[in-house]
């Protein structure tokens, strides 16, 4: 595709010469070689208008001699125009003129510029002296690599100036401007570096949107790093804290109280659903809640909650306990066990017993042996008779 371009390129003017007419000459930079970059709506390309399109401008194309030779005696303008300068214009935009054919200087073109208008001769003295090329030139499409590992989409070629503008921003850097060692005389671009690599003047306006989107894309990373980071610290704190319930679950305290619930559950449940019961879990609450499937089936444990399977169970272990305190009276009913005192104490209620029997004991004929109680009582008999006496 052909298309018409208002170029931008930044470079000092080192050498000033005025004319007796008071005209300025200088030498300037006003196209390079490399990678330009441009919006899509300045190529008229569909999509994204302010998309950033990578364009290739090879050495052979730039210093190419039928292209040099059209920079003789092109217009200088102050700014571009708004379209390509032609006679019907001329007198309206030209400030100037290019005197001579471009010329190489390393990756620059340079030609001579003569400026006839004094406003714009005080526009270069104030500060406004960067130089902008306009001009049409073929883009022919097809993504590549330069040598230097620079990618781009387009590639320029057949390219013909048209016209210079003097502008306060250039394309193609704060370098091509006119030639000037006054200080103070120039303005310097405000560059940064983008994060997708690109060096944009910030002082532009032009680069107001590209500016902002790059700020807008390293804003979300750090905000998206930021939430990872706070996401990675919290799940080490839980794992810090797990660590140091691990730590304590596992010291010798804690698994000895550990075995001995488990125990402890073990005896109760055995209590509950019988001495043949086993389990081989060491959770205590299903060792109940497997205690409980046995002694009342009827029900289905597996849903029941822990503080349900507690009650449960306890309710069991001290049903049975309540049994074991019982026994038949023998008339279809249960009345509570005789409960037998033990040791010394049982000894001595053994004695009391015979005692109670002996008393309650009929006369015996005067043949039969005397019972110990009557063997007692005839001896206190004969105790108190002696004391008569």
């Amino acid at each position: 595709m052909k298309c018409t371009v208002f170029d931008r390129s930044s470079h000092r003017i080192t050498h000033r010469e005025y004319t007796d007419e008071g005209f300025l000459k200088v030498p300037g930079r006003v196209a390079r070689t490399g990678i330009q970059e441009y919006l899509a709506r300045e190529l008229g390309l569909d999509g994204d208008p302010n998309r950033i399109v990578r364009v290739y401008r090879p050495e052979d194309e730039v210093f190419n001699d039928s292209s040099l030779g059209t920079y003789d005696g092109a217009t200088v303008t102050n700014d571009h125009p708004k379209e390509l300068v032609t006679a019907k214009n001329y007198k309206a935009v030209a400030v100037g003129e290019v005197r001579g054919s471009g010329r190489r200087d390393g990756d620059f073109v340079i030609c001579d510029l003569i400026i006839k208008d004094q406003k714009t001769i005080d526009d270069i003295n104030a500060g406004k002296c960067e130089l902008s090329a306009g001009y049409t030139a073929e883009y022919v499409h097809g993504p590549g690599v330069t040598a230097d590992g620079q990618e781009y989409e387009y590639t320029q070629r057949n390219i013909i100036i048209n016209h210079q503008a003097v502008v306060t921003k250039a394309r193609a850097g704060g370098i091509a401007r006119v030639f000037d060692h006054n200080p103070g005389g120039n303005t310097m671009p405000v560059l940064i570096t983008t994060d997708s690599g690109r060096s944009v003047d910030v002082a532009d306006p032009a680069n107001a949107q590209v500016v902002a989107d790059s700020f807008d894309r390293l804003l979300k990373r750090a905000t998206d790093a930021e939430t990872k980071a706070d996401k990675a610290q919290a799940t080490a704190d839980k794992a810090a804290e797990d660590l140091v319930e691990a730590r304590k679950a596992s010291g010798d305290v804690a698994i000895g109280e550990r075995v001995k619930a488990i125990s402890s559950a073990q005896a109760l449940a055995r209590k509950v659903a019988g001495d043949e019961f086993t389990c081989d879990s060491l959770d205590v609450i299903e060792i109940k809640r497997a205690a409980l499937a046995v002694a009342l089936p009827k029900r289905d444990w597996s849903d029941k909650s822990a503080g349900y399977v507690e009650a449960a169970f306890d309710a069991e272990s001290d049903k049975d306990e309540e049994e074991e305190e019982e026994e038949d009276d023998g008339k279809g009913g249960k009345k509570p066990k005789d409960k037998k005192p033990m040791g010394d104490t049982a000894a001595l209620f053994a004695q009391f017993v015979q005692l109670a029997k002996d008393g309650a004991t009929p006369g015996v004929t005067a043949d039969a042996a005397p019972t110990p109680y009557q063997a007692h009582k005839q001896s206190l008999s004969g105790a108190h008779k002696q004391k008569g006496a």
